[in-house]
């Protein structure tokens, strides 16, 4: 691949991206100069923004554009206040300076597409026949364009546990993982996140094979996670089967994920069944890094400290 920050690819892809990390420092830059939080005597202002570094990307998939945005921000600030406590100042940035912000960066991917859209659009007469969708194939890595470095397999090991599975050739000792992760968006949003293929191409950075519909393969991350979709019901659940590339032959987890809708954000709650022992670990870390930290930091469905 060029080195070049904007580049064109009109052969098998269809897909196009350009980098706008320099755009997006200019942008944040200006939409948080002399941003001022007042409360109970104490004033926080930011003076600058120091560091900007990350991700931000346009890209084109098929016709769509989606920007792609996880960066790690720095911010120079001045304090004014009447005492020497520091844990008020603490509490007015989170409180305060906070919401502010991110009512400030709420429209940075809108205004990254009205920018920057011409520099990756293709003509749909570039494009060529679109391939069908297929319900039941697995991708193959071949077709795969990866901006990203896959979720980490696990390396399959034995040892005591409650739940033992058995198949005609071995034995495969498992587990359960429970855990709940809050996202600051609606359940319908959260849904649509999980399933929808445009944006789940946006959070794991690779094309995906994933249907919203029973009984469909779903294929992410190069192959390295798979499984089928068991049960769907709209903003309150889904239910698939699922499993890592290196588990051992045929055998699969259950996943169940559930949305409880609080005031302003959103529960979810991760059961997962059927885990080898030994791999919990690396699963639980393939979910925080690979799944909600992306999701986080795409959507801005994370709160910013």
């Amino acid at each position: 691949m060029s080195n070049m920050s904007n580049w064109k690819n009109v052969n098998n892809c269809h897909r196009t991206s350009k980098n706008c990390l320099n755009w997006a420092k200019e942008y944040l830059k200006e939409q948080s100069a002399n941003l001022i939080a007042e409360d109970n005597g104490i004033c926080v202002q930011i003076n600058d923004l120091t560091e900007c570094s990350g991700d931000a990307e346009l890209n084109q998939r098929k016709g769509k554009l989606i920007p792609i945005i996880d960066l790690n921000l720095e911010f120079e600030i001045t304090v004014e206040e009447e005492n020497d406590s520091k844990r008020p100042i603490k509490e007015v940035v989170r409180t305060h300076l906070i919401p502010l912000l991110k009512e400030q960066f709420k429209n940075l991917g809108n205004d990254m597409v009205e920018t920057h859209s011409k520099d990756v659009k293709i003509e749909s007469s570039q494009l060529g026949p679109a391939t069908p969708p297929r319900a039941v194939t697995p991708i193959e890595p071949s077709q795969i364009h990866t901006a990203s470095t896959p979720p980490r397999p696990a390396t399959p090991t034995t040892s005591n546990s409650d739940t033992v599975k058995s198949s005609a050739q071995k034995i495969i000792n498992t587990t359960n993982i429970s855990e709940v992760v809050e996202l600051q968006t609606s359940a319908d949003q959260i849904y649509e996140t999980l399933l929808d293929p445009g944006r789940v191409a946006a959070w794991t950075r690779s094309r995906p094979d994933i249907f919203r519909h029973v009984g469909s393969v779903f294929s992410l991350f190069d192959g390295n996670v798979t499984g089928t979709m068991v049960e769907l019901v709209q903003n309150e659940k889904i239910v698939q089967t699922w499993r890592l590339k290196t588990w051992p032959e045929g055998h699969f987890s259950t996943v169940t994920i559930k949305f409880e809708q609080a005031s302003d954000f959103t529960r979810v709650h991760i059961n997962q069944e059927g885990v080898p022992i030994g791999e919990v670990d690396a699963v639980r870390n393939n979910w925080q890094s690979y799944y909600w930290n992306p999701i986080k930091n795409v959507f801005g469905y994370g709160a910013l400290i």
